[in-house]
């Protein structure tokens, strides 16, 4: 991706047209100190007792200081330390004063930003995110066990740190619109809000380590200093930041201390070509780019204190807070993010409380795969799976009132319905599913009641374990149509979650009622958990929800859910029962292929009634020609809705779904014969024009 010879200065590069007025002229900065001489910085932040961190975390936060003398009076626990403290929620936490720090030295972007966690797919995703991890972990002690103010995060190599950084800048340089770009304010004069720093413990999948300070707050402060420095080009902010910080993306493992001495060198480099351009007649644009972005002022979060007196079990938690306070607006970007984070949150404190294993934490974090999940918890290796592993966790048994308190607590609500609870959990549970083509419909679905039925919420029900998937929901299928309502929850949950994933079920107001079996139409108005309710009380209803279930499972064009009968009724003068297979006229089953299929299963006698309240025939006085342009109309409408839905289906089914090429020809024939006689005979916009008789006059 890049290297650390593909940033070597302004020399040669297209920057952005033009410069803003200087506000204020860039200061000169000191060489960064031999690390042999920091020595004594380092000790004394670690003898302060306010802070928590290890020596590797220590050696980061001196070594990137440009007054390391100034951090040494910050951090020295005798007579006093002037570490600043902040109140977050469950203790402190306890920074240094702001000081100034380089630009190229260890600080990178928050590489797993909380403001977009509802876009970010998890290991569990056919298309997985670049980087292994999802969220950031408190890094515990090996030795005493206790709590650091450090986090760490697991990377596959430093490719995978690379592709984070570059996704986070790219986010945020994007994000609102460009409002996040603050290139412009800092060449006029350079940052003056103080960035909030965290140590962060990457940990490389063989085995190295390497510690970063990360930005908490000023992720958009450090991508405009470095499109700042490179000439106002997002992409070769990104290369710079990563040669810079990173390093080499060809050598394996963590930075070595040869590379790390390079590294300061080329600051050195830097502050030696600056201070001595600086003190030229001219000021150059290059010493105006780099002056402004030699160093920046920040603050370092250095320690973590619990309310009672030892250590805090949980920085992400209080760094979320942190950042909550430091903003009028709640941190995340949109609904999702913040419901993605403070269930991550929820999910930690049932951790620490025990009302999780470390096993089932992994998979609702989505650092595991589907083998992997299936390895640790016994269920089928399906991303379906994923999802109901997250609902199971928070809906079922007497677990769910514990849950149900976390969820009540970190959001702030009086009371957790159904509709609050799907809400919050939507973007978690259907994590698995993120790249999935019109996810945010599913989302929606969910979040208005999903699959929380009386019998799932709750109510004492598991997951079944077992290798193979159809035999699985096979079992669970025998198991509920003979009552046990434990299947019937578990069959509601995972069906419910397939027909939602597929479409077959959607938000209530966003399903249109009609008098037509297409898509987006639905013969009566029904919230997907009440639909739910009504098919898991019958046989037919059982039997579409476990043929959904293995049709989405399945991924396979010549597997589709089939409809069965949800009552004992008379059809066509033959009685068909509750459980039985719908039938054509050529005796083949019926597939769903819309919502109104199952809308209508689910209560057959409303449907019809509500269609028949909504069918209406023309007015007995219509004239002859609106008769004929309301057919056309309709017609035109009726076309252009079918082609639309054999278009969906054109995707899993492929071309045949439009039937014979001849067939097709035909009706492409007819609709050019149709647009010809409204282009010839009807009325055209061009009315200002003479006609052919009005010309020949003159």
């Amino acid at each position: 991706m890049t290297s650390l010879d593909s940033f070597t200065g302004l020399d040669g590069l297209d920057h952005d047209d033009g410069l803003p007025p200087l506000l204020r002229r860039p200061e000169a900065v000191e060489d960064p100190q031999p690390v042999a001489r920091l020595r004594r910085v380092r000790s004394a932040l670690l003898k302060n007792p306010d802070v928590s961190l290890d020596e590797a975390a220590a050696n980061v936060v001196t070594s990137g200081a440009v007054d390391p003398l100034r951090l040494q009076a910050l951090v020295a626990a005798e007579p006093f330390g002037l570490l600043t403290a902040k109140p977050v929620v469950g203790g402190t936490l306890y920074a240094t004063a702001p000081h100034p720090r380089y630009l190229d030295l260890d600080v990178l972007p928050d590489i797993i930003n909380q403001r977009w966690a509802g876009q970010l797919h998890t290991a569990m995703d056919v298309v997985p995110s670049p980087f292994l991890a999802t969220v950031y972990e408190t890094l515990t002690d090996a030795t005493s066990g206790e709590p650091r103010a450090v986090f760490t995060v697991r990377m596959r190599d430093r490719k995978a740190l690379a592709q984070a950084v570059a996704e986070s800048m790219h986010q945020t340089f994007y994000a609102q619109k460009g409002e996040n770009d603050y290139t412009q304010s800092v060449l006029q004069q350079g940052v003056k809000e103080p960035l909030t720093l965290f140590v962060v413990r990457v940990v490389y999948d063989d085995g190295s380590e390497d510690t970063f300070l990360v930005t908490g707050d000023g992720n958009s402060r450090l991508m405009s200093m470095w499109l700042a420095r490179t000439g106002g080009d997002i992409h070769a902010a990104v290369s710079a930041c990563i040669a810079s910080v990173i390093g080499s993306l060809d050598h394996p493992g963590a930075r070595s201390r040869t590379e790390q001495g390079q590294a300061r060198r080329r600051t050195v480099e830097l502050t030696m070509r600056t201070r001595k351009n600086l003190a030229a007649a001219t000021m150059t644009e290059a010493t105006r780019r780099e002056g402004h972005t030699l160093a920046f002022p920040a603050v370092v979060v250095v320690g973590a204190r619990a309310d009672g007196g030892g250590p805090l079990a949980d920085l992400v938690a209080a760094r979320d807070d942190l950042l909550a306070n430091l903003h009028v607006h709640v941190t995340p970007w949109t609904r999702g993010a913040q419901n993605t984070q403070g269930m991550q949150r929820v999910y930690r404190h049932a951790l620490r409380e025990g009302l999780i294993s470390s096993d089932v934490y992994r998979v609702l974090s989505g650092t595991v795969g589907a083998q992997e999940m299936h390895d640790l918890l016994g269920v089928p290796a399906h991303r379906l799976w994923a999802a109901s592993v997250h609902q199971h966790v928070l809906l079922a048994g007497p677990g769910a009132y514990a849950m149900n308190r976390l969820v009540k607590q970190e959001f702030g609500m009086a009371r957790a319905d159904r509709q609050r609870i799907s809400e919050r959990l939507a973007p978690m549970a259907l994590s698995a599913y993120r790249s999935q083509e019109g996810i945010e419909q599913a989302l929606r679905a969910f979040g208005n009641g999903g699959t929380i039925t009386d019998r799932v919420w709750k109510q004492p029900w598991t997951l079944t374990q077992g290798s193979d998937v159809s035999e699985v929901l096979d079992d669970v299928l025998d198991c509920a149509l003979v009552g046990e309502t434990g299947a019937v929850a578990e069959l509601t949950v995972l069906g419910g979650t397939a027909a939602i994933l597929d479409g077959y079920i959607t938000r209530d107001r966003g399903s249109k009622e009609g008098t037509d079996r297409n898509s987006r139409t639905a013969p009566f108005r029904i919230t997907p958990v009440n639909l739910l309710d009504a098919l898991a009380k019958t046989a037919g209803g059982l039997r579409m929800l476990h043929s959904i279930a293995r049709a989405h499972v399945a991924a396979d064009p010549a597997v589709w859910p089939k409809q069965f009968h949800t009552q004992d009724r008379e059809v066509d003068g033959q009685l068909v029962r509750d459980g039985e297979p719908v039938l054509d006229k050529t005796r083949e089953q019926v597939i769903i292929d819309y919502e109104w299929d199952l809308v209508y299963a689910a209560d057959p006698a409303r449907a019809m009634a509500t269609i028949a309240k909504n069918s209406r025939g023309p007015l007995e006085s219509e004239a002859e020609d609106v008769r004929q342009r309301r057919l056309l109309a309709s017609g035109v409408s009726s076309a252009f809705e079918a082609a639309r839905s054999l278009a969906r289906m054109h995707k899993s089914r492929g071309p045949e779904v439009f039937g014979h090429v001849d067939t097709v020809d035909e009706l492409r024939a007819q609709l050019r014969q149709a647009e010809e006689i409204l282009l010839r005979f009807g009325p055209s916009r061009a009315s200002f024009l003479l006609d052919e008789d009005e010309e020949g006059e003159e």
